[in-house]
């Protein structure tokens, strides 16, 4: 099947899976979306380890029912609308006196539209782009503090500075970062703040 080119990423891999069993395809959407909708199940799960089984268990579903999967809106929605049902059936199973605090009108959701589940790399370009904007002394005191878990005496020490002007670098940064990345937040926190 040759690729529409209008056709999104997620919408041609989802036809390839449900009309030619295509596995590369299956093995491309899970690489792509596995992070982004383990982000997503943070919303209603806490323990890591289960969102991960439930969002692996999201794409078993899809592989083992691929010849009935039919799609109404896009396969983004698609994707988020599964994970979000076995997400409220874990908890239902497990904890049945929470489930009523999940309603389906009280649950954010961030693809209300389709388009706003994020692949990991279009998180990791958002966040370079956003780090592109710090002063450049922000943005080393909070790559090293952040990303190569330096301590801030360590950096200190690289730089010459205080240990308070690291502190104080990196708190700015994460002001700057809060601001560029204000309509993603709920995506970055916990893994970047």
């Amino acid at each position: 099947m040759e690729r529409n080119p209008t056709m999104t990423d997620i919408d041609f891999l989802l036809r390839q899976i449900t009309t030619e069993d295509n596995k590369l395809s299956f093995q491309r959407l899970f690489e792509l979306y596995y992070p982004a909708l383990c982000i997503y199940t943070k919303r209603f799960i806490s323990d890591r380890e289960t969102r991960e089984d439930i969002v692996q268990e999201v794409f078993s579903s899809i592989w083992e029912n691929r010849k009935r999967i039919v799609i109404r809106t896009s396969a983004r929605n698609y994707l988020i609308t599964a994970t979000k049902n076995h997400s409220l059936n874990y908890l239902q199973r497990n904890h049945e006196e929470y489930v009523d605090q999940f309603s389906q009108e009280q649950i954010p959701i961030y693809a209300e539209s389709g388009e706003e589940l994020y692949t990991w790399e279009e998180l990791q370009t958002l966040l370079r782009e956003a780090l592109a904007k710090l002063p450049e002394n922000y943005r080393y005191v909070f790559e090293k503090n952040r990303f190569e878990n330096k301590s801030y005496g360590e950096i200190a020490e690289d730089m010459q500075i205080s240990i308070r002007t690291v502190e104080r670098y990196k708190n700015k940064a994460i002001e700057i970062l809060k601001t560029e990345l204000k309509d993603y937040l709920p995506l970055f926190i916990g893994w970047l703040f």
